[in-house]
């Protein structure tokens, strides 16, 4: 039985709503729901991860992080093959395989004895759950369904992850402290099979699944809206070689790129951070659920002002907010600073997944998404990979995270370039063959 109504008997005219809602919102919810599982048992949980595995095996900081090593080299190198699969398979199959390889994951993460064994399962289930029910397929499956309200459907999805860090963070601390990090990960596992409904019954591939022809009142194609960041991607089908030879994909790269460090890299140091300040528990727990709601404002607030300010003026918010935060931690360090920057810097966590995905969209077209996210991934390596273990070695060797903090304002500011290099480009005349 299916939760949407009979296209067969729902009238031509409505042209796209059905019971007077667009589907395409009930997509949101759904790729939603894999964004709060993915980020609060994953990105949002790993500062829990890092601080705990710490004290259970002893290493060193820089072995602990490598977990976030781990996941960041097999996520990207994973990526092209789950983009292209995205792009020419089922996203609802592939999005139920990559909630049941995170819950599995989690649940064997509960068994691990070893730190070598925790790798192992960060490199392998935990990448490729990742990959299905992450930002990836949620935007090449919102980008069908969406085009005049593109950056509000895809930053309404990317809120998700901000709701898993308000949720899941202060209820794996809950589960640790009470019972033990054990236990609260074979809990965590047993949630994401409760999820995989949710997908069975919400998620379709495109509106004509449906017997639609797409979002009420959209225009014709991304172009017509306006949107200078569109030169008729939606006409073209965007092969890899294609991508590598775009200016543009390179530009997006670079910008996604460092941005995507200075949030990756601070999940997985705050609570470090916090720690040598004398903050543990959940008092450390609080600053990622702050983070997390902040977060959730940037998202929604940040897929609102794309569809009207662009993505270049965007996107410098969003390094302002990160580059302000870290300053705050910088000069701050205390609980008070802990809690200033946590929330500045959310409010620059929020834009990061929406601009990310919003670059691809609007520079390839829908039927490319999954492709160019997936190509860029891998190419992201270099930057996201060594972003935690490095901040980790550096807090090792100096004894401080201030290093830490100017090496990521650094990033913001190359981020804050590319922006403004691809806002050139796009001004040229031969826009066309970017």
């Amino acid at each position: 039985m299916s939760s949407y109504p009979d296209p067969s008997t729902t009238p031509p005219e409505t042209s796209g709503r059905l019971g007077g809602i667009y589907p395409g919102w009930w997509i949101v919810f759904a790729t939603a729901s894999g964004q709060l599982i993915q980020g609060g048992f994953v990105f949002w949980s790993i500062g829990l991860y890092t601080a705990t595995f710490e004290d259970v095996f002893g290493a060193p900081r820089a072995q602990i992080n490598l977990i976030e090593t781990c996941l960041t080299v097999a996520t990207n190198l994973l990526s092209p093959l789950a983009g292209i699969l995205i792009d020419r398979w089922s996203i609802r199959h592939l999005m139920m395989i990559g909630m049941v390889a995170m819950g599995l994951g989690l649940l064997i993460l509960s068994q691990a004895g070893t730190l070598l064994h925790i790798w192992v399962v960060w490199a392998s289930l935990i990448p490729l759950g990742v990959l299905l029910i992450g930002a990836i397929p949620g935007a090449a499956l919102v980008s069908r369904w969406f085009i005049r309200r593109r950056g509000l459907a895809l930053g309404l999805t990317a809120t998700g992850s901000s709701m898993g860090g308000f949720l899941v963070p202060p209820l794996m601390t809950w589960l640790f402290l009470e019972w033990d990090w054990r236990t609260g990960l074979m809990i965590g596992g047993c949630i994401c099979f409760m999820v995989i409904p949710i997908f069975y019954w919400l998620l379709r591939n495109e509106p004509a699944d449906l017997g639609l022809s797409g979002e009420p009142d959209a225009p014709a194609s991304a172009a017509d809206s306006g949107d200078t960041t569109a030169f008729s991607a939606d006409a073209k089908d965007w092969g890899i070689p294609d991508l590598l030879r775009s200016q543009i994909f390179w530009l997006q790269m670079v910008v996604s790129g460092t941005l995507l460090a200075v949030t990756l890299g601070m999940l997985a140091n705050l609570s470090l951070h916090a720690k040598d300040l004398g903050v543990t528990g959940q008092s450390t727990a609080l600053l990622y659920s702050i983070i997390a709601v902040c977060s959730f404002s940037g998202k929604a607030l940040t897929g609102h002002l794309m569809d009207r300010l662009g993505i270049q003026r965007c996107g410098y918010l969003i390094c302002g907010f990160l580059s302000s935060g870290l300053l705050i931690l910088l000069l701050v360090q205390d609980y008070s600073g802990l809690v200033a920057g946590a929330f500045v810097m959310g409010l620059g966590y929020g834009g990061v997944v929406p601009i990310w995905t919003n670059m691809p969209a609007r520079a390839f077209g829908a039927g490319s998404v999954g492709r160019a996210l997936g190509v860029m991934n891998p190419l992201h390596i270099p930057i996201t990979a060594t972003s935690a273990p490095l901040a980790g070695y550096i807090s090792d060797t100096t004894g401080s995270y201030d290093g830490v903090f100017w090496m990521y304002g650094g990033c913001c500011a190359v981020a804050a370039v590319g922006l403004t290099i691809m806002g050139s480009v796009l001004a040229s005349p031969d826009t066309q063959n970017r």
